[in-house]
Formats: C-alpha cells, sequence, structure tokens
C-alpha cells in the first residue's frame, strides 16, 4: 500500500515539475484568455515601458497603447506574438489570473501546426537582436522555404548583419540557403545530423512535416552539448 502510494505521490511531482516548464502551442486561440490587466504585469514586471514593448514585437506604439487601454480586442496572432515577446523574457502567464518570472534554467516552448516556424523564427530574432551566432544543422533546405516562403523572407532580412550564421547539411538537403555573414559546409548524405537551431543558449528542435513541429529547449549546457556535436562534424568532414 505505501510502495503504492508513494508510486502516485512521485508521478505527480514529475507531472508537476514537467508542466510547469513545458509550454504547449498548437493554435493561435491558446491565448486568448489573457487580460489586458495581466500584459500590463508583465510589462511592469520586466520594468518595460510601452516603447520598450512596442520595439521588442514590432508592434507600432499605438496599437500596443490602445490594447492596454482596452480600446479594441487585439487580433489573436498579434496577441500570440506579444505574449511570445514577454515569454522570451522570462514571463509565464498563469491561472488566477497572474503573471510571474519563471526561474527554472530549464524550459521548452512547443509548436505544431502551420505557425511553428513563425514563432521559431521570431524568437531567433528577438534573441539576435544584438548579434551573435547563429547554428543551422541538417534541415531539408527546399522543403523549408517550400513550406514556409514568408517566414524565410522574415528571418533572412531581420537578422542583421552583425550575426554570424553557419548552416551544416548533407549533399541531398542542401539547396543554397542564403544569410548575411554566411559560412556552409556540406557533407555526405551518410553522416547524422540532427535538425535543428543553435543559438543563445537554446536549442530548437524541427520537424519538417505535415503539421510542423518546433521544440525549443532553454538551457546554456543542452546548447553547448549540440553545438559541441555540431562542431565536431564541421572540422571532422571534408566539405562537398
Amino acid at each position: 500500500m505505501e510502495r503504492t502510494m508513494f508510486k502516485v505521490k512521485l508521478k505527480k511531482l514529475i507531472e508537476r515539475l514537467y508542466y510547469k516548464n513545458v509550454s504547449v502551442t498548437r493554435n493561435l486561440t491558446n491565448h486568448a484568455d489573457i487580460s489586458v490587466e495581466q500584459l500590463r504585469a508583465a510589462r511592469s514586471l520586466l520594468n518595460w515601458s510601452q516603447a520598450d514593448l512596442s520595439k521588442k514585437s514590432g508592434y507600432a506604439l499605438a496599437t500596443i497603447n490602445n490594447i492596454e487601454r482596452g480600446q479594441y480586442q487585439a487580433h489573436s496572432a498579434t496577441l500570440n506574438d506579444i505574449v511570445q515577446t514577454f515569454e522570451e523574457s522570462g514571463i509565464q502567464f498563469i491561472d488566477g489570473p497572474g503573471v510571474r518570472i519563471q526561474t527554472s534554467d530549464f524550459r521548452i516552448k512547443y509548436y505544431e501546426g502551420a505557425d511553428a516556424l513563425h514563432y521559431l523564427f521570431r524568437n531567433v530574432v528577438a534573441s539576435l537582436e544584438k548579434g551573435g551566432d547563429l547554428y543551422i544543422s541538417g534541415l531539408d533546405e527546399k522543403k523549408l522555404k517550400m513550406g514556409a516562403e514568408e517566414e524565410m523572407k522574415f528571418l533572412q532580412t531581420r537578422l542583421k548583419q552583425n550575426v554570424n550564421v553557419h548552416i551544416l547539411n548533407n549533399k541531398s538537403y542542401s539547396s543554397a540557403l542564403t544569410f548575411h555573414n554566411l559560412k556552409k559546409k556540406v557533407v555526405p548524405d551518410n553522416i547524422l545530423l540532427i535538425p535543428c537551431f543553435i543559438y543563445k543558449g537554446r536549442v530548437a528542435i524541427v520537424v519538417l512535416q505535415n503539421p510542423m513541429h518546433v521544440a525549443i529547449i532553454y538551457n546554456e549546457d543542452m546548447a553547448r552539448k549540440y553545438l559541441a556535436q555540431f562542431e565536431y562534424v564541421w572540422n571532422k568532414e571534408k566539405s562537398l
């Protein structure tokens, strides 16, 4: 009996730890219940002005102001983008309703569906706003461009000159993705590459199927390990 109770308690503990650190977004209606008060509270926690939120989210200052004053109901896509902007800076929206700063050093954001790459690319652009390195590995470039042409244009145009892009790909998957400051290496098809983006202490695992799947893992140690594997193959294999 005690053993059974222990298993039940352990299962509940694991579930609490898991769901605390994993956020799932499968469509554009998930954030519909987030209130104007939560948005203002989130901005206050981060000590952002409306102008700060406008710059970071990409929406006009007037739009932010009107939403916060309740002048009109934000479109679901707009609200999702604003919420994601807060979440990228560590804000967690919770039932109550309320907001809090996430303190965990291991978080996962999971996106599924046609908008998955949209949210990934916004994440990449926001994270590399002040420059840095982006590593892309093992993705079918033709499928990526065909499945998300507008999102790819957004990523290619928004990444600035101070972002260094490194692409490691198999021969059959390489079809001329272009970025500023691009370095690219193509290796044989029998070399196993993990389809992912590595940037700013994050790893984004990408599955280009219908529906698309993206899991962004926020963890410095894991990012370092993925990057070490990337660099090992990059330095070991001869470019084709």
